[in-house]
């Protein structure tokens, strides 16, 4: 059982940073994370608007299908750019991977806001649309590995949980922007307006997040843990080859513990707005609301959830909340689909709540699988490749279970499948005595 938490040092890094850089650098970390999935979120927001712009047919359900198939296309992307920049991030530095990652998906989020639609320029239009989805996904494949590694390797040894809960501060952050961006603009401009042009401020909204992102990167130093990597001579050369030559169960670990997290986030972030519409009737722009409502309290929430975990250990939170999930699924899909509006929003923000325990407690497990030289490529690989079994296809799979079954609570087969193999990867774990306070 190799490289599972065997030594106090592989947990906090000599030499510490200083207050000041640690603050610097996981307000980095967060903004920059921001904007990704500011960027990479908006177009599930609007799935249902975009869907007959770009793929035009007589059947509404199979256009929404098609337009979420291209948001899961995307994520068949992140595993090589997890690859490509899990190698920039190991070999060249953190910051180097933060810098590049923000500025990918950036560029790619101008793209979609200017692109021409089916009408304009028939079957080009959805292939463009495709491309830069695909370059976003490249992009969000090495992000989440680099902020996690950074704000893990800065954090002091007993503000982990901490550290990883200001990274998914940016992560729900720009989940949340993007619901009060896209509820914002729905609400000021007509269906028709909407359908023709508006559309595209959204996606074009996103540049001055860039611009925050890009100056705020540049001005943080690389973390210790990379520095003492270079002096020492022990960078790898090839990180890829080395995690799969030595330290493959913990890839295998790191997957299993993203994939609770991954369901469930992405049920809760791309999919529940589907079903409160679909299911429950409610309007797209009443749903934007009440999903940047939810999204915002689990925002403001998340440095409560990395204090619980730094309290009383990142285990047995993800045990507690991995059960939460699993037991809260299938009555929040069924209240969900009724017509009693403040229930239907009281079991959203429930199974959030449930999801953003379990989001914390894997990230702050996740770095401890990996030595320095290797983290940013196993943490690119667990996000990554989880986040294509679980994530990305979540809103697609759930929908196509309701279709094939006629049941709008079957989605909850999916999350009670992905959290019983975040279980056995937990239990799998060998937890020593002498180790860090995630695992009290």
């Amino acid at each position: 059982m190799e490289n599972q938490l065997t030594n106090k040092s592989d947990i906090s890094y000599p030499p510490t940073v200083d207050k000041r850089s640690q603050i610097r650098g996981l307000i980095a970390a967060s903004t920059g994370t921001i904007v990704e999935y500011y960027d990479f979120t908006i177009y599930a927001y609007l799935a249902v608007v975009v869907a007959p712009l770009f793929f035009p047919g007589d059947d509404p359900t199979a256009s929404l299908l098609a337009s979420l198939a291209v948001f899961a296309s995307a994520y068949l992307m992140r595993p090589i750019g997890g690859i490509f920049f899990g190698k920039v991030g190991d070999r060249s530095g953190r910051k180097r991977v933060l810098l590049l990652s923000v500025l990918l998906m950036g560029a790619s989020s101008l793209v979609m806001a200017l692109l021409p639609t089916y009408d304009t320029a028939g079957i080009l239009a959805p292939i463009i649309l495709v491309a830069a989805r695909l370059a976003q996904g490249f992009s969000a494949g090495g992000e989440l590995g680099g902020a996690m590694t950074y704000a893990y390797e800065i954090a002091g040894p007993r503000r982990k949980g901490l550290a990883m809960s200001v990274v998914f501060l940016g992560t729900f952050g720009g989940f949340a922007l993007a619901a009060i961006c896209v509820g914002t603009v729905s609400t000021v401009l007509s269906p028709s307006e909407m359908t023709s042009w508006g559309w595209r401020i959204p996606f074009l909204l996103g540049i001055p997040l860039l611009i925050l992102s890009l100056w705020s990167r540049a001005r943080i130093d690389d973390t210790p843990a990379y520095v003492e990597e270079v002096r020492d001579g022990t960078v790898k050369k090839s990180p890829l080859m080395e995690l799969l030559r030595t330290q493959y169960a913990s890839v295998l670990r790191s997957i299993g513990f993203a994939i609770p997290s991954s369901a469930c986030m992405y049920i809760v972030l791309t999919y529940m707005g589907i079903h409160l519409v679909r299911e429950n009737n409610l309007g797209t722009t009443e749903v934007a609301w009440i999903s940047a409502g939810v999204i915002s309290l689990i925002t403001i929430l998340m440095p409560v959830y990395g204090l619980i975990v730094d309290r009383f250990g990142a285990f047995q939170c993800n045990a507690f909340g991995v059960a939460a999930c699993i037991l809260l699924i299938f009555p929040v899909l069924h209240f969900t689909a009724t017509g009693n509006r403040p229930v239907a929003v009281g079991s959203f923000l429930a199974f959030g709540l449930a999801m953003a325990l379990v989001t914390v407690s894997a990230a702050t497990v996740m770095p401890t699988l990996f030595g320095p030289s290797t983290r940013v490529t196993g943490l690119a690989l667990g996000n990554n490749l989880s986040t294509v079994l679980t994530g990305g296809t979540a809103a697609y799979v759930s929908t196509w279970l309701i279709r094939e079954t006629g049941n709008p609570i079957s989605p909850g087969l999916f999350v009670a499948a992905a959290c019983t193999l975040g279980i056995i990867a937990l239990f799998s774990m060998k937890r020593p005595k002498d180790a860090h306070s995630i695992v009290r």
